[in-house]
């Protein structure tokens, strides 16, 4: 049972928080993504940002290519009560492992701010047919400003690190915010 429905106004402020995450990530050397865990009543659960780039502490995996903000901010959260109330809000479309974790931990709904044409889920396996994700409701960018917003913020680390192939859709879904990149 997915959580409540959130008002378009619960989706921009938890997103735009996302993207603040991810700016402290960019801040302190990884890839700008953010993530946050919210309840059915529209409270904080649990927090994340990209981790790849720091130092590993005991509060968070970090130096490892599994630190992604999704898996940090699973990794803060322990044990989750009543995940299919849950909405995890992310600035970045998750990978196949965010997406798996969020999908096999029972989260009732996934909103991202920014679709990731090449290192998205979406690209593998339509988020609809993923036998995980049959009870997970799936909202992808509902809000334009804020995913150009965040395609600019992410599209000079998707120019860093993904192949030509890559980046050559990221220029296809978004030209306008890779312009000059």
């Amino acid at each position: 049972m997915p959580p409540q429905t959130p008002t378009p106004t619960d989706h921009r402020r938890w997103l735009r928080l996302t993207l603040d995450l991810a700016r402290e990530a960019q801040q302190a050397g990884s890839a700008p993504v953010g993530a946050v865990l919210v309840d059915a009543s529209g409270h904080e659960v649990a927090r994340g940002r990209n981790r790849v780039g720091e130092a590993q502490t005991p509060e968070h995996v970090g130096k490892a290519s599994v630190a992604h903000a999704e898996m940090d901010l699973y990794f803060s959260a322990g044990s989750l009560d009543n995940p299919e109330t849950l909405t995890l809000y992310t600035s970045l479309e998750p990978c196949l492992m965010c997406g798996g974790a969020s999908a096999l931990l029972g989260v009732g709904r996934v909103v991202w701010v920014t679709d990731d044409p090449w290192g998205g889920s979406g690209r593998l396996i339509r988020w609809s047919d993923h036998p995980a994700m049959q009870d997970t409701e799936v909202i992808p960018t509902p809000d334009p400003e804020l995913e150009r917003e965040g395609a600019r913020l992410f599209a000079p680390e998707a120019r860093r690190a993904f192949p030509d192939e890559g980046w050559q859709l990221w220029r296809q879904r978004y030209p306008r915010e890779t312009e000059g990149l």
